[in-house]
């Protein structure tokens, strides 16, 4: 994560480079009525592109005074560099949506473009600025404001874990006289496609999660402690990303129906070619509530929320992102009884919807809506085969579209 603000100084100062293939990052340059365009999928592709060498690479005839301007659309926040002025030393940064305005002058122009990349060093409050600034207006940003950014998958899974349970299932555990343990693996993908709004583009972006969870249910039914470990893996038009994090949520019922669930969770995401990263801090308290019918049940879940992106030192430097958001989670789950069954176990389907609205940080979708519908088994506490289910799902919301598939087990 220390290379995170080299990086973004390296793009900054380095807003051309010829690649003809679609990615993350657009430009545009002109020259002496020359224009060159293109896009790029990653931070490290345009990194020192801009001293006098890598230009000609993009204007042959450049011969190191021509007045030069550029626009470079940086995830869907724009920002212009230029030589403004022929046969001068001059460089000028500006990002309009940030009001930021800056000139270097060196005794020559690579001494200019290293005297702005020495201020985007040493100005984390900048950094700041621009890490806020592009939840709101990027669709591709791994830290929050789409549903694959770490804050947005953060919420769907604190939710289902928090309303639905270890099992992902409303049936109520046959108490025992003393606890047990379960552990759970899956394997969700998810596929996200944004609408062209401001100076973002069209832009996708696939997300492949590895939950891993550890359960302990104690003798009293529905009373559990979770430990749950979801790692995950995006790719958007050449660039990628990581994440991981580890939450442990609590449930307990207050009456036989009525399960209220509290947890706590450390998070962290890391792109480089995204240039992104951060550490986020989060706390919910959710609340399922059950209605049974003889063969069938109905779920209200309620969560409520709190997500933070954590001060950083980076290079001796403290850092703040600024993002927090207060969200709103709840939904519907319908279940019942299929007239087949998994060796011993019957099956269920499940059909669920589940909303999500946002308040805090200003986000590229500040509200979400998932559709979801699940099959699988339904284990009975005496059964010691897994719980198998897969499931499918539909999300609409502010500017961005996603669909996902996924499957878990628990043994």
């Amino acid at each position: 994560m220390q290379a995170t603000p080299r990086i973004l100084s390296l793009i900054l100062c380095s807003a051309w480079t010829l690649n003809s293939q679609a990615g993350v990052f657009d430009f545009t340059a002109t020259m002496n009525g020359q224009v060159g365009q293109g896009s790029f999928a990653t931070a490290e592709e345009a990194a020192n592109v801009y001293y006098e060498d890598k230009l000609k690479t993009i204007f042959p005839s450049y011969q190191g005074n021509e007045a030069i301007n550029s626009v470079l659309n940086f995830r869907g926040m724009p920002i212009q560099l230029a030589f403004p002025q022929q046969g001068k030393t001059t460089l000028t940064f500006q990002i309009p949506a940030l009001e930021i305005n800056e000139s270097f002058t060196g005794n020559t122009r690579n001494e200019s473009r290293d005297l702005l990349k020495e201020y985007l060093k040493n100005h984390t409050d900048l950094l700041e600025k621009m890490v806020r600034h592009l939840v709101s207006v990027s669709p591709v940003d791994p830290i929050a404001g789409n549903p694959n950014s770490l804050m947005s998958r953060a919420v769907a899974n604190d939710a289902k874990l928090m309303w639905f349970g270890a099992r992902n299932t409303t049936a109520v555990v046959a108490q025992g006289a003393e606890g047990s343990h379960r552990f759970g693996i899956g394997a969700n993908f998810k596929h996200m496609r944004s609408d062209a709004v401001g100076n973002a583009k069209e832009m996708e972006s696939d997300s492949y999660n590895l939950p891993i969870t550890y359960a302990y249910q104690f003798p009293e039914a529905n009373h559990e402690l979770i430990v749950d470990l979801p790692l995950g893996y995006t790719a958007t038009d050449g660039a990628t990303g990581y994440d991981g994090s580890l939450g442990i949520f609590y449930r307990r019922p207050i009456f036989e129906n009525w399960v209220v669930s509290i947890t706590g969770s450390g998070r962290g995401t890391f792109s480089r070619e995204l240039a992104g990263a951060a550490v986020m801090g989060s706390g919910a308290i959710g609340s399922s509530y059950v209605w049974r019918g003889d063969d069938y049940a109905i779920t209200l879940g309620n969560m409520l929320g709190y997500y933070k992106a954590l001060r950083l030192t980076i290079d001796g430097k403290s850092f703040d992102p600024g993002i927090a958001n207060t969200v709103f989670n709840n939904g519907l789950l319908y279940s019942r009884d299929s007239p087949w069954r998994f060796g011993a176990d019957p099956l269920t389907w499940e059909a669920y919807i589940v909303d999500s609205r946002y308040s805090g940080t200003a986000l590229f979708s500040n509200y979400q809506t998932e559709v979801g519908f699940t099959f699988g088994t339904m284990r009975p506490a005496h059964s010691k085969d897994a719980d198998l289910r897969i499931g499918l799902s539909f999300t609409k919301g502010e500017n961005v579209q996603a669909w996902q598939a996924n499957f878990g087990a628990w043994f």
